[in-house]
């Protein structure tokens, strides 16, 4: 109930005020033409509609209520001053006198919804106990100057504006205090409303600041319209002219800024806005003062009728005008949109840390994520030899970019280098990734040149590894071949030959070239073996651990061995028995070791092998280590040395 009682009274209020006008325009009275009644009316009605609408687009917002009022009050002080100006005309309005003195102090309730606004919005009145008494002192502060301007005058024995106008008159001093005390009330309710957005701008989070900032776009013109509207009063302006610029901007800027605050604050870049407004304004008002002061210089110097003074004034406020647009637009860029300031800050940091080395460029995703506040932001890059639009993450992995998604195109000189494909899409949240994207092609480039150097390189190892395992193979049927080919067929003729020679007796000359034809078929079969073994071992048919302890059971050198068993491919198990047997024989050439480590484990699918020995160290890498290193990186390995003179020698391998 109460809340449809805040939605109504505006908007009732308003129409109550717009009859009355109508009342004194259309009736005997006459008091204003109809077309002026009609212009005020649409003129007023702006905020009392937007703010009916957005009470009705968000209920529970109490921003809607108060923005009617921002239009519903001055509609009430028009008519209340409309109403007492019949006190000149024939046909007078009942009570024209009394309301004629309202009318004088009436003025200071076009800022009663301007107030109330700058106290609730954008999510209600701020908790606690000391911003309710505020309210209920901001009617009590308007009260007292409309009542004290009204009947309150100097007792200095002069005739009243009016005959018959209601008046207290009393002492010049007691008036003074008593002026002093209404405006200074009105004065420090209006710094209590500006004390209430600055708190909630210093609490509130990312949201409230957006919405805060675009009622500062909106209101921030109307002090500085309000002191120009006195400025020109004084100096001899119309009030309806004076004070035209002050009305526009309160019934209808601010209206339209909190509309778009409430419903889409991130509709555009509210920071560049404001930016771009207040720099602007300022550089307006300094300009002004420059050639003012110029003009002024010129007239002392030159004579008053000169037009020399004018137009020197001119010229150099129009050569000053550039740099003070930039310096302005840099100062308030730092007062008012410090969130670029400080992503750009951020941005030339990690620029200039990977450019040193500190950070690594692929970072710059993460960075790009924080400095624009979207956690779905993800950059992707073109690979070198890919189609149009087919992208990669920093990880390599293709990712498609969906035909509606909202992505930032990087390109360098011309060439499709990846984008920036953001999760939330915001005017704001673009502008950040565009200004920082700017600061990060360094880090970008570098990670794009990084993601190339490293597809190249897997391409490289998955190659080599594909040649391994070919090269294993064919070691492993050519074994295979020496084996249960011409070996067995060797040995078959060796049978038949030795069956032969049983026929003849042991002095028989036949007998003796048999027996050496036997001998040396014995001797061929045991080459062949050799070869075959050197190609590749037979033991590796029972696995590499039986291959291991086999080799390592008939050598002259104690060894110390724990081999586990393993699951790994044909060429990985072929790389370590050799690199094994490699370091075995340089020990035992080389190192006058008295005991040999040999330690062989399968981690996950890493093949860990270690030997050592307590030799005298100072290995160098000769042709036999070289050759285990090639047989080890082949199959996409690595293999480490560490020998130092008089503490032995150790060499891992990781595969």
């Amino acid at each position: 109930m109460a809340k449809t009682v805040r939605t109504v009274l505006p908007g009732a209020v308003f129409t109550a005020a717009c009859l009355v006008r109508a009342w004194l325009a259309f009736g005997p009275t006459h008091a204003l033409p109809p077309g002026r009644w009609a212009f005020d009316s649409c003129f007023l009605a702006g905020p009392v509609i937007t703010g009916s609408l957005l009470s009705r687009r968000v209920p529970s917002s109490q921003v809607g209520a108060v923005l009617s009022w921002v239009g519903a009050a001055p509609a009430v002080v028009f008519a209340v001053e409309t109403w007492g100006e019949t006190v000149t005309l024939a046909h007078q309005a009942p009570a024209a006198r009394l309301v004629y003195a309202l009318k004088l102090g009436a003025w200071v309730w076009n800022l009663a919804g301007f107030v109330a606004l700058c106290l609730v919005f954008p999510d209600g009145l701020l908790p606690g106990p000391r911003w309710r008494p505020v309210v209920w002192s901001g009617v009590a502060a308007g009260l007292w100057l409309n009542l004290s301007v009204s009947f309150v005058a100097p007792d200095r024995g002069g005739p009243a504006l009016l005959p018959g106008q209601i008046v207290w008159r009393i002492p010049l001093p007691v008036v003074v205090v008593v002026a002093v005390l209404a405006f200074g009330g009105v004065l420090a309710v209006l710094v209590a409303a500006v004390c209430c957005l600055a708190l909630r701008y210093r609490r509130g989070d990312e949201v409230v600041r957006q919405q805060l900032r675009w009622l500062m776009l909106g209101a921030g013109a109307v002090p500085v319209l309000l002191a120009a509207g006195w400025a020109a009063e004084i100096l001899g302006a119309s009030i309806n002219a004076a004070y035209t610029g002050f009305m526009v901007a309160m019934l209808w800027a601010v209206p339209a800024t909190i509309a778009v605050a409430v419903l889409r604050y991130d509709l555009f870049d509210v920071d560049r806005l404001l930016g771009a407004s207040l720099s602007w304004l300022l550089t307006t008002l300094v300009s002004a003062s420059v050639f003012a002061a110029l003009v002024l210089f010129g007239a002392d110097l030159l004579g008053a009728d000169t037009e020399l003074g004018l137009t020197g004034a001119a010229f150099v406020t129009a050569l000053c005008l550039l740099p003070l647009h930039r310096g302005v637009n840099n100062l308030v860029g730092r007062l008012v949109d410090r969130d670029r300031m400080v992503i750009t800050a951020r941005m030339e940091e990690f620029v200039r840390r990977v450019r040193d080395g500190a950070a690594e460029p692929e970072a710059v995703a993460d960075l790009l994520r924080s400095v624009v506040g979207d956690p779905e932001l993800r950059l992707l890059l073109k690979p070198p030899t890919g189609s149009p639009g087919t992208y990669l993450g920093l990880d390599g992995e293709s990712v498609p970019v969906p035909d509606d998604a909202t992505c930032l195109p990087l390109a360098t000189g011309g060439s499709d280098v990846g984008v920036v494909l953001l999760g939330a899409p915001t005017a704001r949240r673009m502008r950040r990734a565009r200004d920082a994207v700017l600061q990060a092609r360094l880090p970008i480039e570098v990670s794009r040149l990084r993601l190339e150097l490293r597809i190249a390189l897997d391409e490289a190892r998955a190659s080599r590894s594909r040649l391994a395992l070919v090269t294993a193979a064919e070691r492993q049927r050519l074994a295979r071949d020496l084996h249960d080919g011409a070996q067995q067929q060797i040995i078959a003729v060796g049978m038949r030959l030795r069956s032969a020679q049983s026929r003849f007796g042991p002095k028989d000359p036949t007998h003796r070239d048999l027996e050496a034809a036997v001998s040396t078929l014995a001797g061929t079969v045991t080459e062949l073996r050799r070869l075959a073994h050197g190609v590749r071992p037979s033991l590796l048919d029972d696995g590499l651990a039986v291959a291991l302890r086999a080799l390592v059971g008939d050598f002259p050198v104690p060894v110390e061995a724990t081999v586990c068993d393993t699951d790994v491919p044909e060429a990985v198990a072929t790389a370590a028995y050799f690199v094994v047997a490699e370091a075995l024989t340089n020990t035992l050439k080389h190192a006058r070791a008295s005991v040999i480590s040999v330690v062989v484990k399968q981690e996950r699918s890493a093949l860990h092998i270690e030997v050592s020995d307590d030799g005298i160290g100072g290995a160098r890498p000769g042709y036999g280590l070289t050759s285990a290193r090639d047989r080890v990186t082949a199959v996409g390995g690595n293999l480490s040395l560490h020998s130092p003179e008089g503490a032995g020698t150790t060499i891992r391998v990781t595969i």
